[in-house]
């Protein structure tokens, strides 16, 4: 990652509004790409930035345990990328 690049990484001194900017205007995700290429074959978390992020950071038990059954929904095709970008922030 370059320093000279401040999009380039999620830095500790980065606020939450500059965090949720750079996980939706850069984070790779790990949607497919078509909506319906993504519903016939599911996401990928193991990729998604969007998930590594909340299930790192994460320090709420209750919603790491929703989180999980959110990685089976985005797996098996029923969620959508953008709900886990929207939840990133």
């Amino acid at each position: 990652m370059s320093a000279s690049n401040e999009n380039s990484a999620i830095f500790m001194t980065d606020d939450p509004k500059k965090i949720a900017k750079k996980i939706k205007s850069h984070a790779f995700s790990g949607g497919r790409a078509t909506q319906e290429e993504h519903q016939r074959l599911g996401g990928d978390v193991t990729v998604d930035v969007a998930y590594q992020y909340l299930s790192f950071f994460e320090d709420d038990d209750e919603k790491m345990e929703k989180l999980a059954k959110v990685s089976d929904f985005y797996s098996l095709n029923t969620w959508l990328t953008s709900r886990n970008t929207e939840r990133a922030h």
